[in-house]
C-alpha cells in the first residue's frame, strides 16, 4: 500500500511547482477562494506555509444556499486566516435570484458569480492570481461530466494549472493525500451538506457514476481519465499551433459598441472562402475558438449546427446558439454578434436548440 505524503514533502512539492510553472512570484498577491471544505482549507494552509514570501488574501463566498451552515464555515475561515496571517474577505451573492433572472441553472449560476467576485476582489487588491482548490479528483470528474454534455477536444482536455489569472496548485493531488495532510496538521475543515445532495450533476458523478465505473469496468478509472485529458491537452497544444498560424487569414474582429453591459465589444467575421480551404479538424477548432472568444461555451451540437450553416445554409440564414449569441451567414462571411445583447432569447428561429 502506498504511503501517504508527509505534510512536509507536501509542502515542498507545491511550492516547487508554483515556482517552476511560474504561477506566483516572491511580493505577489494571491486571491484564495477558500468554502471551508477540506479541499480550499488545505489550499490555504500550504500556501501560506509553503511560500511565506507571496501575500494571501482568503476569500469566502456565500452564496445565500445554505443560510444553517455558512455561519460556522465563515468562523472557520477567519480563525485559519488570522492563525496563518493571510488576509480575509467576505462576499455574499443571491445565486437563487440571479438564476431566475437569467434561466440558467443553480450550479451554473453559482460557479459564474464565484469567479466573478473573485476576479473583483483580485483587481480590488491587485493580485496576480486566483488559486482554487480543484484536484486531480475533481479534474477526472470533470472529464466525464464535460463528455456527457458533448464538450469537444479543448474540453475533454480538461482543467488547466494556470488559465489566465485562475491557478490550481492542487490539481496533481488527490483528496486522500489533503485528507491526510489535514489530519496530521489537526487542521478542521466543514463539508457541505450540498455535495451530498444528488440533484447536481457533478454530485451524480462523483457519488453514482465513478464508483460504478471502478468496480464494474476499470478499478483504476480516475487514473485511466487523467491520462486522456494530458493526451488532450497536448494535442490541444498543437492545434493551439496551427490555428493561430491561419487565424488572421480567415478571421476579422470586429470593434462595436457593445449591446448591454455584459455583451463583448466586438463581432467575429469569418472569411468562408477561405475557411472552407482549411481541414475540417481545423474549421472545428476555428470554431471553438470563436465561441469562446464570444464568451460561450461550445458543444459539439453547437459546432455541428456552425458546419452545417457553414456548408449548406443560404444566404442570410441564422442560427442562435447560447444566451442571444446568433451567428449569420452573408455572401462572403460567418458573423457572430450579440444583436440584443447577452441574455436569454424567448422564442425559436431557423437553426435553434
Amino acid at each position: 500500500m502506498k504511503q501517504p505524503t508527509p505534510p512536509i514533502i507536501l509542502r515542498q512539492r507545491i511550492a516547487t511547482l508554483v515556482a517552476t510553472q511560474a504561477l506566483a512570484q516572491p511580493g505577489d498577491t494571491v486571491i484564495v477562494g477558500v468554502s471551508g471544505g477540506p479541499d480550499s482549507v488545505a489550499l490555504l494552509h500550504i500556501l501560506c506555509s509553503a511560500l511565506p514570501l507571496i501575500r494571501f488574501i482568503a476569500v469566502y463566498i456565500d452564496h445565500s444556499l445554505r443560510p444553517a451552515e455558512t455561519g460556522a464555515e465563515i468562523e472557520l475561515v477567519q480563525t485559519l486566516t488570522r492563525q496563518l496571517q493571510a488576509g480575509f474577505e467576505l462576499i455574499t451573492v443571491d445565486v437563487n435570484i440571479a438564476a431566475q433572472k437569467d434561466k440558467t441553472s443553480i450550479e451554473e449560476t453559482a460557479r459564474a458569480l464565484r469567479y466573478q467576485a473573485l476576479e473583483a476582489m483580485r483587481l480590488q487588491h491587485q493580485g496576480a492570481a486566483i488559486a482554487v482548490a480543484h484536484t486531480a479528483d475533481d479534474q477526472a470528474e470533470e472529464f466525464l461530466i464535460r463528455l456527457i454534455r458533448g464538450s469537444g477536444r479543448k474540453g475533454l482536455s480538461g482543467m488547466l494549472l494556470q488559465n489566465g489569472p485562475i491557478i490550481r496548485p492542487l490539481l496533481h493531488e488527490n483528496k486522500k493525500t489533503l485528507l491526510h495532510y489535514l489530519q496530521m496538521q489537526q487542521i478542521p475543515f466543514c463539508i457541505d451538506s450540498s455535495n451530498l445532495e444528488r440533484t447536481y450533476l457533478r454530485n451524480k458523478v462523483r457519488l453514482d457514476l465513478l464508483p460504478y465505473l471502478q468496480e464494474h469496468f476499470n478499478n483504476s478509472i480516475k487514473q485511466t481519465l487523467l491520462q486522456t485529458a494530458k493526451i488532450l491537452q497536448d494535442e490541444e497544444a498543437l492545434l493551439d499551433e496551427m490555428v493561430d498560424k491561419v487565424w488572421h487569414q480567415v478571421v476579422k474582429m470586429i470593434a462595436i459598441q457593445p449591446v448591454g453591459p455584459i455583451s463583448p465589444p466586438y463581432t467575429i467575421q469569418i472569411n468562408t472562402k477561405e475557411f472552407c480551404r482549411l481541414h475540417p479538424a481545423l474549421q472545428r477548432r476555428i470554431f471553438e475558438k470563436c465561441c469562446w472568444q464570444m464568451e460561450a461555451r461550445p458543444q459539439f451540437r453547437q459546432i455541428a449546427l456552425l458546419l452545417d450553416l457553414l456548408h449548406t445554409g443560404q444566404t442570410g440564414s441564422e442560427i442562435h446558439l447560447s444566451q442571444g449569441l446568433r451567428t449569420h451567414k452573408t455572401r462572403e462571411n460567418l458573423i457572430f454578434s450579440y444583436p440584443v445583447g447577452k441574455c436569454s432569447y424567448r422564442g425559436r428561429m431557423e437553426g435553434e436548440f
